[in-house]
Formats: structure tokens, C-alpha cells, sequence
């Protein structure tokens, strides 16, 4: 029954967008039943499932993309997360579920993250983790120390395309082509560009969050800095702005039991609206596209 489910929730996430579902379309659909899926496989069969996480391992990045989904040219100081913190706080999410569709490892500019290496075969050594991304700008090379991890078959390597500015895309491909590293490359006409809005308060009604986070139907985690966040506007955006309200995130930092954490992160994915929707347009009429990659001005 499980796997049943776990491989329509796959199908449409992954394959939806090229049978002719456009993105909106898709994630409004999909959002109610991934949910409902979710719910009947933890109520009835005791399975937390998690079909999408991402890792930022670094706030660096070489591009400073104005509209970057995870705020990172509005970092005044970029860090590169703590490995040892980062295993941990992996570790403390892995045993908690018992299955994670896709775990994907990005930054800012991962390639920029010297302790890379161990993240990424941290993760691919994780059987609860059934695929391993890694997203790059196309920028930057890998070193060859890396190679050997980026050959399990577990692993495939997104590019994404941001034309003249992804300027070792082909190097980097062909790269991974001499070395049987699964490696696609997302054109801006699959990987469009929205605009989510600045972060000032909006003042939307508790029915109007619901409506907003109904439409948004965002089905990707964020683990940041040893917090689960619905979603990457939350975890980037409580850093510079938004409120911090404990409800809105799993806290891995603070020791708790597994059934307290699996319990939380089941909440948290059945949630109804937060409060970083307040800050946000996804969702709504005014969450528009905008080109992709447009670069902000060197100060």
C-alpha cells in the first residue's frame, strides 16, 4: 500500500510537468493529495514519508541572482554551515522518518563548500534516502576528490541553466559523462522564475492564508541550520526578518524524543498556513514571472 502510494505522488511530482501539467497547475493538484496521502500512510500504517528535503550547506554563492529563491545576495555575512552540526542534525531527521523520496544538497553554490564530500556520502550512505541531488549554477567544476562519491548511481546532479552565466555547464557535464555521474541540465524554460515578494508583512486574514497556502502547495522541506521549515522562504526568511515562531519549524537542536520529533514533523506537514505566508506571494496574483537569474548590480 505504501509503495503504491509513495509511486503516484512520484509520478505526478516528477513526471507531470512533461505530459503537458503546467507548474501551478500541477502543485495545486497535487499538494491536497500528497497530504492526504501522507496522513493515511502515518495514521494507519505508523510511516513518515517525506517526499522532498533540501540542505543548504553554504549561504556563499559566486552569482547574486536578484530574485533567488533562497535570499542569498541579501546575506550580508554568508557562512558555510558547521560539518559536524550538519551530520547531526541529518542524522536526528533520518532516524526520525522512514522514507525521504529526494534529498537535495545545495546553497548557495554547493561546489563552493569544501566539506561537500562528506555531506553527500552522508546522505547516499542513508538507506532511508532513495535519491541524492545535488543543484549547481554551473559555475564551478568539481575537484577531482569528489568524483568517485558523484559515481553512485543514488546520486544525480542537477544543473541549473542560467545561460552565459552558467559558463562551465558543458564542462561540467561532460565531466560527468566520462565519469558515469548521472547529471541533467534544467533550461529556463523547465526551471521558470517567480516572484515571491520582498519581506514586509502583508496583513492577509486567516482565511486568506488558507486560500494563499492552498495554491501555493509547496511539498518541499527545508533542513536549515538544524531546523525542518515548511518551506525555503520560511527557513531563509526567519534569518533575515521574519518572526521566529517555534511552531513553524521541527527543531532539531534541542534533544527530544523520536516519537515527539516524528510527531512534529507529521504536524508540520499538515499544516494549514504559516506565519512566514505573510511575508510571502507565492500563492497568490501577485506571485508573477520574472526572468530567470537577473543579476543584482556590484556595489
Amino acid at each position: 500500500m505504501q509503495e503504491r502510494l509513495l509511486k503516484i505522488i512520484y509520478y505526478f511530482a516528477e513526471k507531470g510537468k512533461h505530459i503537458g501539467v503546467k507548474r501551478v497547475a500541477l502543485r495545486a493538484r497535487l499538494f491536497p493529495a500528497y497530504r492526504f496521502a501522507c496522513k493515511i500512510m502515518y495514521k494507519i500504517f505508523d510511516y513518515l514519508y517525506l517526499y522532498h528535503v533540501e540542505l543548504p550547506v553554504t549561504q556563499k554563492c559566486n552569482l547574486r541572482c536578484k530574485h533567488c529563491v533562497f535570499m542569498m545576495p541579501y546575506f550580508e555575512a554568508p557562512v558555510d554551515f558547521e560539518l559536524e552540526k550538519t551530520l547531526k542534525y541529518m542524522d536526528r531527521l533520518f532516524d526520525s522518518v522512514d522514507a525521504i523520496q529526494i534529498f537535495r544538497i545545495l546553497g548557495g553554490e554547493p561546489f563552493l563548500y569544501s566539506n561537500l564530500k562528506e555531506v553527500v556520502q552522508h546522505a547516499i550512505d542513508c538507506p532511508k534516502v532513495r535519491t541524492v541531488e545535488i543543484v549547481t549554477n554551473g559555475t564551478i567544476i568539481p575537484k577531482q576528490d569528489i568524483l568517485e562519491t558523484l559515481q553512485n548511481p543514488k546520486l544525480k546532479i542537477q544543473i541549473s541553466d542560467y545561460g552565459e552565466l552558467s559558463r562551465n555547464r558543458d564542462s561540467i557535464k561532460e565531466l560527468c559523462n566520462q565519469n558515469g555521474i548521472n547529471c541533467i541540465v534544467r533550461g529556463s524554460d523547465e526551471k521558470n522564475w517567480f516572484d515571491p515578494g520582498d519581506l514586509h508583512f502583508r496583513g492577509r486574514s486567516k482565511k486568506e492564508l488558507k486560500k494563499q497556502f492552498k495554491h501555493c502547495g509547496e511539498i518541499c522541506r527545508n533542513l536549515h541550520d538544524g531546523k525542518l521549515y515548511f518551506c525555503p522562504r520560511a527557513a531563509f526568511g526567519t534569518k533575515l526578518g521574519i518572526p521566529d515562531v517555534e511552531s513553524d519549524y521541527v527543531d532539531f537542536t534541542k534533544e527530544r524524543s523520536r516519537e515527539e520529533i516524528r510527531k512534529d514533523i507529521y504536524d508540520l506537514n499538515q499544516r494549514k498556513y504559516l506565519l512566514a505566508c505573510n511575508y510571502c506571494d507565492e500563492g497568490t496574483e501577485d506571485y508573477v514571472p520574472i526572468p530567470v537569474a537577473e543579476q543584482l548590480k556590484t556595489k
